[in-house]
C-alpha cells in the first residue's frame, strides 16, 4: 500500500507540473519535503527511474524524459490514444489533488463510492505473478466461500465496482469475483506463470457488462425516443455504437454486443424510451420481463 501511494504520489507532482515538467533534482525536494511519503528519507535517482518502470508497467503511464535548455525534465508522456483506464486514474488523482489542495471545495464534490479495500494488494499480485487465496460472498450462497491458489490475470472496473479476473489453472475457464464481495484477501508466496495468449480486449469483446462467454455477438437495433437518444448520443452504451437513422420523434442506433443479462437490465433500465427491434429472440426476451413486471404490479393493485 506504501508503494501504490509512491507511485501515485510522483504521478500527481508530475502533473502539476503541466508540460514542462520538473528536473529529478525538483521531485527530489518534493518527495523529501513530504513526510507522508519519504518518511525523512531521500529520492535517489535510482529509486526514482524503478518508480518510473514500475508506473509504466502497472498503469500505463508513461513518464517521459526530454531535454530543455541544459536541463533534462520528466512529465506525464500525452498517449494520443483512447486509453480509458489511464484516463480515469489521471482524472481520479486530479479530483483527489483539488480535494487535498482546497478543503472547502470538497463539500462541493460528490463522488461515487466504490470499493478499492483489496485493489493494492490485487495490483501486486499482477505484477508479481503471484497466487491468491480469498474469501468470497455470494449472492446465493448463506456463507463465504474459501478460494485458495487462484491466479489473477486483471482486473476491471464496471458501474463504480472493480472485479477480479482470473483462473485456478491452465486450460480451465476464467471467472471472475468483485472485490467487494471479497473478505479475507491473501498473497501467496507461490507464482505461476501468465498465459502469454491471454489478450483482456478480447475476452470483452463485444461484451456489455462484466460477463463473459455468453453468447455471440450480433447486431442489436435500437429504437430510442428523441428525448433519450441525446443521453445515448453523449454516453454511448457500448464503443460499437453507431446511429442507423434519426425519424421524427425516434432515432436508431445500432450496437455490435452479446445479448447479456447486463444489457437487457440496462435497456429495461430505460423503460419505454428504448426498444428493441432486432433480434427477435432479444425482443421476446424483454417482452416477456416486461409482461412479468406488469403483472406483478397488477397484482398490488387488486
Amino acid at each position: 500500500m506504501k508503494l501504490l501511494k509512491k507511485y501515485i504520489w510522483l504521478v500527481d507532482t508530475l502533473m502539476r507540473s503541466g508540460e514542462v515538467g520538473l528536473t529529478f533534482a525538483q521531485v527530489s525536494d518534493a518527495y523529501e519535503y513530504d513526510d507522508e511519503i519519504s518518511d525523512g528519507g531521500k529520492y535517489n535517482l535510482r529509486t526514482f527511474h524503478r518508480h518510473r518502470d514500475e508506473v509504466k508497467e502497472i498503469f500505463g503511464i508513461e513518464i517521459e524524459c526530454y531535454q530543455r535548455g541544459a536541463d533534462y525534465r520528466y512529465r506525464i508522456a500525452d498517449s494520443g490514444a483512447n486509453d480509458y483506464f489511464r484516463r480515469w486514474l489521471l482524472d481520479s488523482i486530479a479530483a483527489n489533488r483539488i480535494v487535498s489542495d482546497s478543503k472547502d471545495a470538497a463539500q462541493y464534490i460528490s463522488i461515487e463510492h466504490a470499493n478499492t479495500e483489496h485493489l493494492p494488494a490485487v495490483l501486486q499480485a499482477l505484477k508479481e505473478q503471484r497466487l491468491v487465496e480469498f474469501d468470497y460472498n455470494p449472492y446465493w450462497a448463506d456463507s463465504a466461500i474459501h478460494y485458495f491458489d487462484f491466479q489473477p490475470y486483471a482486473v476491471k472496473m464496471y458501474e463504480r465496482r472493480w472485479y477480479l479476473i482470473g483462473r485456478y489453472k491452465k486450460d480451465m475457464p476464467y471467472k471472475i469475483y468483485a472485490l467487494d464481495r471479497i473478505g479475507h484477501f491473501e498473497l501467496k508466496e507461490e507464482t505461476f506463470r501468465r498465459d502469454p495468449s491471454f489478450d483482456l480486449d478480447e475476452m470483452f469483446n463485444g461484451v456489455f457488462g462484466i460477463t463473459i462467454g455468453i453468447g455471440e455477438v450480433e447486431s442489436i437495433w435500437l429504437k430510442v425516443s428523441n428525448k433519450q437518444a441525446n443521453y445515448v448520443r453523449s454516453l454511448p452504451l457500448h464503443k460499437s455504437q453507431m446511429e442507423l437513422k434519426k425519424y421524427g420523434d425516434y432515432t436508431v442506433f445500432a450496437l455490435r454486443v452479446r445479448p447479456t443479462v447486463d444489457l437487457r437490465q440496462r435497456i429495461l433500465a430505460m423503460g419505454g424510451a428504448v426498444e428493441v427491434l432486432k433480434p427477435e429472440s432479444l425482443r421476446n426476451e424483454l417482452r416477456e420481463e416486461a409482461k412479468a413486471m406488469a403483472a406483478m404490479y397488477a397484482e398490488d393493485d387488486e
